[in-house]
């Protein structure tokens, strides 16, 4: 019934977080984290490039996989735009087997909570095997802090005279047992007035505690755990930045 991340949410996506565009800082944030990293580099969940191409930009050696077919499509088509070329690879992040691994992972701005909870534990696996010896993990989750139960969000894109896209976002509920929100999102490409195409979401976004992810890390073999709360510039924002070593 629902889709996650098909072509009308990447064609929106694309538009509104283009390549380059920061979310509060977090390209700066994780250059200044990586700009010094001698090896590849691996970004989950690397979308249509917003921070692979950058980096590629800046010179750092960077890859990127995604479960997302049309990511990866618009990815290369910005990659051919910025004049850059990356290596990208379509799959799961429970069965990565890429045949080498990497002086650092990285899965920014809440990406990683949009897994689903059971299947966790074999994702920080998959990634400690994809990280050398002394390989650095980045990953930021997202705490729920300004959810509201049954808001609603409408916004419309134009993107010629007569066709745009209509974004409405429905929060439905908080799951404390579980720890986790949900959303409806409805992608609509409209024509002169006309509904052309359709696309619906079931956005789920986990969350975990402090303690609760540092256990989770040591339980897979990671050490030298830290954090830092809103890169580390507002301690009262919802997202926050684990890095932990092979």
């Amino acid at each position: 019934m629902f889709i996650e991340y098909g072509k009308l949410s990447t064609k929106l996506y694309e538009m509104t977080k283009p390549v380059g565009f920061s979310i509060d800082g977090d390209i700066e944030y994780y250059y200044d984290k990586l700009k010094n990293c001698s090896g590849t580099i691996l970004e989950a969940g690397v979308g249509t490039g917003r921070m692979m191409i950058p980096f590629l930009q800046k010179g750092l050696a960077i890859e990127g996989v995604d479960l997302s077919k049309e990511m990866l499509e618009q990815c290369e088509i910005n990659m051919a735009k910025a004049d850059v070329t990356g290596i990208l690879y379509q799959g799961d992040l429970t069965k990565l087997n890429l045949n080498k691994q990497y002086e650092a992972i990285m899965m920014p701005t809440g990406s990683f909570c949009l897994l689903p909870r059971e299947i966790i534990q074999d994702v920080l696996v998959s990634f400690f095997k994809h990280l050398k010896e002394s390989g650095q993990l980045l990953i930021d989750i997202e705490l729920p802090m300004w959810f509201k139960s049954d808001e609603i969000s409408v916004a419309n894109y134009p993107l010629s005279e007569d066709e745009g896209l209509l974004f409405t976002s429905t929060a439905k509920e908080i799951d404390w047992q579980e720890q986790k929100v949900s959303y409806i999102h409805r992608y609509e490409l409209v024509e002169k007035g006309i509904v052309k195409e359709t696309e619906l979401s079931h956005f789920t976004l986990y969350w975990y505690g402090i303690k609760e992810f540092e256990e989770m890390l040591l339980k897979t073999g990671f050490s030298e755990i830290s954090y830092e709360i809103g890169y580390g510039k507002n301690s009262q924002a919802s997202l926050i930045t684990f890095c932990a070593k092979k």
